[in-house]
């Protein structure tokens, strides 16, 4: 079964993930389980003033496992949600929207 899924990341890489998808990096592609979650996520990485952009796709649940960077401190300090990782590079025809966002000068 897919299920809808998030990745931030930076502004950036918008153009190279429309042609070649998320890529598989470390352990794999990192998604985690709200909009919110990813901007908050990406946001800590982000300069203000900064862009980020949050991909949203549809990935086959047996390709995830949990994550471990989004602790319990860190759901608390940051309000981010579940931690996933896909296994699996996330092809451009699984991308259902390219949300982008800008972060407030503080």
């Amino acid at each position: 079964m897919k299920v809808r899924l998030f990745h931030g990341t930076a502004h950036e890489n918008i153009e190279s993930i429309k042609e070649k998808g998320l890529l598989a990096k470390f352990e794999g592609v990192y998604l985690t389980d709200s909009l919110d979650s990813a901007c908050r996520w990406t946001g800590m990485r982000i300069q203000p003033g900064g862009k980020l952009a949050v991909i949203e796709v549809l990935v086959e649940e047996d390709d995830l496992e949990e994550g471990i960077d989004h602790s319990p401190m860190m759901v608390t300090l940051f309000g981010v949600g579940k931690s996933l990782v896909s296994v699996e590079a996330i092809p451009p025809e699984n991308i259902i929207e390219i949300h982008e966002f800008q972060k407030q000068k503080q």
